[in-house]
């Protein structure tokens, strides 16, 4: 019985000899797989971190949006406060040039 000897990955062209080139060729083969599985990686990573910063983004909107109604009340009130003493100050003014 014959023992087949494993072939060798590197061996690209299975013709039983490694050569140089076949060595570069599997070498820049494996940094490709993992440079494209680390992208891969960052890509998912990137997808998650854009899921949570949609919801702070969302969260911060609407929290904006609560601010800008309650700014809007106190100056509506603030404007009608300057419109009630300015009226006042209006009917004084003219209380006064009647009695003048």
């Amino acid at each position: 019985m014959c023992e087949e000897t494993p072939k060798d990955p590197r061996d690209l062209n299975g013709d039983g000899k490694v050569t140089l080139s076949e060595k570069i060729q599997y070498k820049a083969d494996q940094a490709k797989d993992k440079i494209e599985a680390a992208l891969k990686d960052a890509k998912e990573d990137a997808k998650e971190l854009y899921a949570k910063a949609s919801v702070k983004a969302k969260e911060f909107g609407e929290k904006a949006s609560e601010k800008s109604k309650e700014v809007v009340e106190k100056a509506k009130d603030v404007y009608a406060d300057a419109s009630a003493k300015a009226k006042e100050k209006i009917d004084d003014f003219k209380n006064k040039e009647k009695k003048a």
